[in-house]
């Protein structure tokens, strides 16, 4: 396979777009790393970083341990520097991203990217690798021999044999972050114990920086003015839930909105079904061979069956689901946490975007507490540290200038501020922008809850967090290693989709579901469980 190096890329003043490369293949050969024992097992495990918060803006209302963010109703009134240095030596940075934008201008007419050289005192050179083609892209890239200085992983996202490239050509940081030695790195310190444990260790090492999302997993967008209407309660049951699925359903409106990607985690949850995994006396049974699993794929079916759900759902990505939710159209969809926000609320007209409750004595299940991670190339200790000290400046916490410029801009130029002193975006930002320049998906502060001009919502979101934080069940999982999950986890999980979207879109009876877990748990489901076991053990003793 070609060597992907500079010469393979789309180079845009300073800024690479991967395109025209070969298609994924298994991470193994040239650069890419042996086999590896990438497990846990036997391994002495290098402590996690230390989690020392960073004083910050005081937060109106205070995070907990438990996940609940921090609330700021308004912005900051005196944003101060974070108080580091200038990171950088000058040299040129190499970085792999992904993007969910379009490639920025170059170099000589970036504003936003010449202040980000400047800040980091580093030349940034950035392949940005588009979303949808993030894993063949990062797959070749892999194969080769050339590779980035930080390279950043996940996003939704695993690449075949991703552990073992890690440990075979990325540096081991333990010795610089683990345990005390974090806080030469106030930032990185800051970020929460939660995206530490969800990355986890590889070979019972230290390798990755992760970017830190809330602990909350997929939660159900719903429409509070119209579930008010047909009196649904906020605290309801799965009963008080079909009620009003049937009684939003008339004409061209539906209760709920199902595409054929989606994830049933949220009803899964609420009905009780553990989050993927079960763990009693070190044993791991898959959620998807309980009842409550079972019967959540039969409730889901059934509202399709009965017209309640969007007829052409099947057919629809969620982005398009995401619109009919706006239009009103559907009452109830499936996102993540990051759905609500400014975006919403400033899209939602006429009706008060919310988060629906888990089921009463239902569950929520929790996620991985972080979007991706960065691994960096092997280097002498002085570039890695150095490395180390531009994901610390990047993850400066809300309410710090450092902050404001990867996620605002230069003020006067891509923002200026209101008279209550928050960011207020200019014309420039709509092509110089965090999406067009996604620093921030290297190394970012743990997110807060703040809204821009609707403090009300991030109220109400802040009352949501705390009361399902305690209803949250982890992924048992989080943090571990299987070599079986790693090489066929991607095609395990898709032959799930396609066993409950028969049964929910296509009217296969549920037994096909049955049938079907048998023959994922032959396929390498039950190895999987086995390796997560003795992972587990490793890590809990």
């Amino acid at each position: 396979m070609t060597s992907l190096n500079r010469r393979n890329l789309l180079r845009l003043g300073g800024v690479a777009a991967l395109a025209g490369t070969a298609g994924p293949a298994l991470v193994g050969c040239g650069g890419g790393g042996g086999a590896g024992d990438v497990g846990n097992q036997g391994k002495d495990l290098a402590p996690y970083p230390t989690y020392i918060p960073f004083a910050g803006p005081e937060p109106d209302m205070p995070g907990d341990a438990s996940g609940v963010q921090p609330l700021y109703t308004r912005y900051p009134q005196d944003v101060q520097n974070a108080g580091f240095d200038t990171p950088g030596d000058g040299s040129e940075v190499r970085i792999s991203i992904v993007t969910y934008g379009t490639p920025p201008s170059d170099l000589e007419n970036n504003k936003l990217y010449q202040a980000f050289n400047t800040a980091l005192g580093v030349k940034l050179n950035l392949t940005l690798i588009p979303a949808a083609t993030f894993l063949e892209k990062m797959s070749t890239m892999m194969t080769g021999d050339d590779f980035p200085d930080i390279m950043m992983f996940g996003g939704g996202h695993v690449v075949p044999r991703e552990e073992q490239f890690i440990q075979a050509n990325c540096q081991d940081l333990s010795d610089l972050i683990s345990g005390d030695n974090i806080k030469d790195y106030p930032a990185l310190a800051n970020i929460p114990p939660y995206s530490w444990e969800g990355l986890g260790r590889i070979g019972g090492r230290l390798y990755g920086i992760p970017t830190e999302r809330p602990i909350f997993g997929g939660c159900l967008m719903v429409n509070r003015t119209a579930l008010e209407e047909v009196g649904a309660p906020v605290d309801w049951t799965k009963e008080d839930y079909l009620a009003a699925m049937r009684e939003l359903t008339a004409g061209n409106k539906y209760g709920v909105g199902l595409t054929g990607d989606f994830n049933p985690d949220y009803w899964a949850g609420s009905m009780g079904a553990p989050n993927v995994w079960r763990v009693e006396g070190g044993k791991f049974t898959s959620a998807y061979t309980t009842d409550e699993y079972r019967d959540t794929i039969s409730m889901l079916a059934q509202l399709f069956a009965e017209g309640q759900a969007y007829p052409d759902g099947a057919n629809l990505p969620a982005t398009d689901m995401k619109t009919r939710f706006f239009n009103q159209t559907i009452a109830c969809y499936r996102d993540g946490w990051g759905a609500m926000g400014t975006y919403a609320f400033t899209n939602a007209q006429g009706f008060t975007p919310d988060f629906g409750n888990p089921f009463s004595g239902g569950n929520m299940w929790g996620g991985q507490g972080r979007y991706g991670y960065v691994a960096f190339k092997k280097a002498d200790e002085k570039r890695i540290k150095m490395l180390l000290n531009i994901c610390n400046f990047l993850a400066s916490p809300f309410g710090t200038k450092e902050f404001e410029l990867f996620n605002y801009g230069v003020e006067d130029l891509h923002f200026t501020r209101g008279d209550d002193g928050a960011p207020t975006q200019t014309e420039l930002w709509e092509t110089e922008n965090k999406t067009n320049l996604p620093m921030t998906y290297v190394a970012s502060a743990p997110l807060v809850l703040y809204y821009n001009g609707y403090p009300e919502g991030a109220e109400r979101v802040y009352e949501w967090e705390k009361l399902v934080a305690p209803l949250i069940v982890p992924d048992p999982r989080n943090g571990l290693r299987s070599q079986t999950w790693t090489e066929k986890g991607a095609e395990l999980e898709q032959s799930l989709r396609d066993a409950y979207g028969d049964v929910i879109f296509r009217g296969a009876d549920i037994s096909a579901f049955d049938e079907a877990m048998q023959k994922w748990m032959e396929d390498g489901g039950s190895q999987a469980a086995a390796e997560f076991e003795a992972e587990y053990e490793a890590a809990n003793g």
